[in-house]
């Protein structure tokens, strides 16, 4: 972060010394190497405490935990989608069974099936609401008339 060379340690060592003079300059380098120092250990903790929070290799085992598990669930649900369809096809596809030959069950399948009951055709025209509305009016009119 910052680049500081032999150079640049002398000018600031000189400029101290001239600003703060002969007798305060070594109690000054001392505070200023305290504040450095705990600052070091300041960031040093801070840092190793975010690693073991975001420890990258327990992140990445526990990561691989979870595929596995995940591989294993979907190889279970596979395993079990295939044996209900193979049981679905034993019980109701059984081709070797001694009551069906090929030429019935193709003569099934090719058969249409024919409804199971009789079409009642009638003439039948349903009443309207309108039918209902004017019904009334007709008869009242018609009512009025006779009297």
């Amino acid at each position: 972060m910052f680049d500081v060379g032999f150079l640049e340690l002398v000018v600031i060592m000189v400029l101290g010394l001239l600003v703060l003079g002969p007798e305060r300059l070594p109690k000054a380098a001392q505070k200023v190497g305290y504040w450095i120092g705990k600052a070091r250990r300041y960031m040093e903790g801070m840092k190793s405490q975010v690693e073991a929070e975001f420890d990258s290799s327990e992140v990445k085992r526990l990561l691989h935990n979870q595929e596995v598990q995940i591989r294993e669930l979907q190889d279970k649900l596979t395993d079990t989608a295939d044996y209900i369809d193979t049981e679905y096809h034993n019980q109701f596809d059984d081709k070797n069974d001694p009551g069906t030959t090929p030429e019935l069950m193709e003569a099934e399948e090719e058969k249409p099936s024919e409804p199971q009951y009789d079409i009642i055709e009638e003439d039948f025209t349903p009443a309207t609401a309108e039918d209902d509305q004017v019904k009334p009016v007709v008869e009242n009119i018609t009512s009025n008339k006779a009297q």
